[in-house]
């Protein structure tokens, strides 16, 4: 699936972590050098950052993958190919999503090697599972593909992968509505230790001089952003339950 990341979202990428970067710099270290070191981890960071991209357009794609189905199976319940269904539902889902929606550029992307490239709808189809990384994309793939060399009812399977993905996105968004407030509690704890910091900065910045001024303070402070660093990956990655 390719990743809505252009040169805007970049520069506001590196705009976004260079600030964070220098006021952590100058909030733990209170030195130009740490914020310099910091805003150098932009650039390892910016593969993170776009695998998070990705894993959130992926979900996006899944929600919205949903809607492709229904429209698929409505066109073939009028009677429709599976080539005329893919024009449908491009044209049904924009006027339900924007344009630049991922389900829609998938779409049109199908719609392009159909009519341009002279690929097959299967060929479409198969190459929109593996590149979506959707694992309900590639099992509708696959069992569509075995319809057609079985001789299966389509329409049946259409309208059953569909019930199936309504009940697993109901699951998913209780799970999310249970996680809501532990992800809203781990955020908070997150950024404690930052305003307990910036509270003692700004009124009693003397007790925080031998923090800034010794080998030993440095070192205790370079311990503690490290802490909170991997407390922020560790809690991102406990929280992140697939369905």
């Amino acid at each position: 699936m390719e990743l809505d990341y252009d040169r805007r979202k970049r520069l506001q990428y590196y705009g976004v972590f260079c600030l964070a970067g220098c006021a952590l710099g100058f909030l733990f270290f209170n030195h130009w050098i740490a914020c310099a070191a910091l805003c150098a981890l932009s650039a390892p960071a910016e593969k993170y950052y776009r695998r998070m991209l990705e894993a959130k357009q992926r979900k996006v794609l899944e929600a919205e993958f949903k809607d492709m189905l229904m429209s698929l199976s409505a066109s073939f319940q009028t009677g429709r190919q599976m080539r005329e269904a893919i024009h449908e539902a491009r044209d049904n889902l924009l006027l339900v999503f924007p344009e630049d929606a991922p389900i829609n550029r998938e779409l049109g992307r199908m719609v392009r090697r159909i009519e341009q490239g002279g690929e097959s709808e299967r060929e479409a189809l198969f190459d929109f599972a593996e590149r979506s990384g959707c694992e309900d994309a590639r099992n509708f793939v696959d069992i569509y593909y075995t319809c057609l060399t079985t001789g299966g009812d389509i329409v049946k399977v259409v309208n059953r992968t569909a019930q199936v993905l309504i009940e697993k996105m109901q699951v998913r968004r209780e799970m999310e509505a249970l996680m809501a407030q532990k992800k809203y509690e781990a955020k908070i704890l997150t950024a404690m230790p930052v305003l307990i910091l910036v509270f003692l900065r700004l009124n009693s910045p003397d007790y925080l001089t031998p923090l800034y001024t010794t080998a030993a303070g440095l070192l205790v402070m370079a311990g503690a952003l490290a802490a909170l660093a991997c407390s922020c990956l560790w809690s991102e990655r406990i929280m992140d339950i697939e369905v």
